[in-house]
């Protein structure tokens, strides 16, 4: 009987097998790898298929396709030349003498995934606003298309290739320039792209004993990946820094997608939750019958796609996130605290500044690198782009005033519109996303997104109830449904917002209005007004 990631992977086999409609692949059907063989291809080593490449959670292990068909390119960006790149060739040493890498930079090589190839849209967006941020930087953009197309399962395989051959490339720059180590070299990748610069960290540590700068994992492949061993997945001994962007860990069942869910890096990103991002819920299904399958490729990759959007937007974007035991508890509002104000204290930037914080927990202490513990860091992100803006902690306090007393306890949803965040009409949050109980006197807590980067100036508050005929909390028949709040505190990660801001005294919020609380009606109280 087939587990719940083999079925998976064996589904998405046959469907990326079958997608005539998304993408063209005339290549013959390769027989069955035998497991008694190993391909070898002169200096880039030999190819076993046996275990570990071949596990429970990895059934199916094909050797790689012959270097000259992958054909694998290496296209040399700088900050004088975007639109005409120059080529690395193995072969021909010269050409990392002519190609324009800057040996004093960072360099830069980025990888596409599964379906794709090298001048893709995400690709060049990145280059282009890495250069902006270091004209001196240099971008390498690994171009493998030519062994992205399907059965998934061959592109597993052509990764192993490819990866020792990028090793090779990275190798012959620092020969050839005399770079003293490869602390400034950056691979990101994205799905088998984070695999594959796992595979380039590898075997420039098993072959040349050189250890990469840092590999950026945007949402990892999980099919053939997910409880393998650390040889055949991206892990944090491929580079003295490892960061994960993970986006899309549950389309099918729970904890098994597009990407990993498991934490695989230094840190590991987990933007609202590491799967099912806002504004990616689409139905599929009701496409056309000739676009279902390339309908339903684009519903599942969008939330995989997430991880390199947000991983831009961080470029030129600052985003401060905090460590937490599970999403839950940090949407509770239970981790939302970075510490110490003039170190910022255990709380780390997203994205591509990611390594300055890590460093510098590092040297204070809180971190031993020596003695490898995950970190996990999670956050929330608007459906729409900016997707990056701050998360703020929403205590609301229900009155203990006799009159909320004496209503009782209400079960439904408080929503709210944070004014002054930005010139745009403020969004509809909800502060609790499932009807919940809110009690008199009690205080409650969640985190939300703001939709923008400013400091409110006042909150809209309304209500929505929910009844349930079996639930006698919920019924109201002398009187309307409503809550009575007293107080809302709004409080950002960074601490540049931290205000309470205020409800008139016995007013309710109910089902059909909205009430405002501000900063104002607090003073009003604290004078004894009413």
């Amino acid at each position: 009987m087939l587990n719940g990631t083999a079925l998976v992977f064996q589904t998405m086999l046959l469907l990326t097998n079958n997608l005539n409609d998304f993408v063209h692949n005339d290549t013959a059907e390769l027989p069955a790898a035998d497991p008694d063989k190993v391909v070898c291809y002169g200096i880039f080593g030999c190819f076993p298929i046996t275990p570990p490449w071949t596990s429970v959670r990895r059934p199916i292990a094909l050797y790689p396709e012959a270097p000259g068909k992958i054909d694998v390119q290496f296209a040399v960006f700088n900050g004088q030349n975007r639109s005409f790149p120059k080529y690395l060739n193995i072969d021909v040493l010269d050409t990392v003498l002519t190609a324009g890498i800057n040996p004093h930079g960072t360099i830069y090589f980025i990888t596409h995934g599964f379906l794709e190839s090298g001048p893709t849209k995400w690709i060049e967006q990145m280059m282009n606003l890495l250069l902006d941020r270091d004209p001196g930087a240099t971008v390498i953009v690994i171009d493998w298309g030519k062994g992205s197309n399907p059965p998934y399962n061959q592109a597993c395989a052509n990764i192993r290739l490819v990866g020792i051959i990028t090793a090779h490339i990275i190798h012959m720059i620092k020969e050839e320039l005399h770079l003293p180590n490869l602390d400034n070299v950056h691979m990101i990748g994205h799905s088998l792209g984070s695999h594959l610069s796992g595979y380039a960290g590898y075997t420039l540590r098993a072959n040349f004993s050189l250890l990469l700068g840092r590999i950026t994992g945007l949402d990892p492949a999980e099919l053939a990946f997910t409880e393998t061993d650390e040889l055949v997945r991206l892990d944090p001994s491929d580079a003295k820094f490892v960061d994960i962007v993970h986006s899309d860990a549950t389309p099918f069942v729970p904890k098994i997608g597009l990407g990993l869910y498991e934490p695989i890096g230094h840190v590991d990103f987990y933007p609202n939750g590491g799967f099912n991002q806002p504004g990616c819920q689409r139905e599929f299904w009701k496409q056309p019958n000739n676009r279902f399958v390339s309908s339903m490729f684009s519903f599942f990759s969008c939330s995989h796609s997430r991880s390199y959007m947000y991983f831009i937007e961080s470029i030129r974007n600052s985003h401060m996130v905090v460590p937490c035991g599970s999403y839950e508890s940090y949407k509770a509002g239970e981790c939302f605290d970075c510490g110490s104000a003039s170190t910022n204290g255990r709380c780390i930037e997203f994205g591509l500044n990611s390594v300055a914080d890590y460093n510098r927990l590092v040297a204070l202490g809180s971190i031993n690198p020596s003695r490898y513990t995950p970190i996990q860091l999670f956050f929330r992100t608007n459906p729409h782009q900016p997707f990056l803006t701050q998360n703020f902690k929403i205590t609301v306090k229900i009155s203990d005033a006799p009159i909320s007393v004496a209503h009782g306890p209400e079960i439904g949803k408080i929503f709210l519109y944070l004014n002054g965040l930005s010139d745009a009409k403020p969004e509809r949050i909800y502060f609790n996303e499932q009807p919940a109980l809110f009690e008199p006197g009690h205080n409650y807590s969640s985190v939300i997104t703001g939709y923008g980067k400013g400091r409110p100036t006042s909150i809209n508050v309304g209500w929505e109830y929910d009844t349930n005929l079996l639930n006698p909390l919920t019924w109201r028949i002398l009187s309307a449904p409503r809550v009575y709040i007293d107080y809302v505190n709004v409080e950002s990660l960074s601490k540049d917002v931290s205000m309470q801001l205020c409800q008139t005294p016995n007013l309710p919020v109910t089902t059909n209005d909205l009430t405002v609380v501000s900063e104002a009606k607090c003073k009003h109280k604290q004078r004894g007004g009413v």
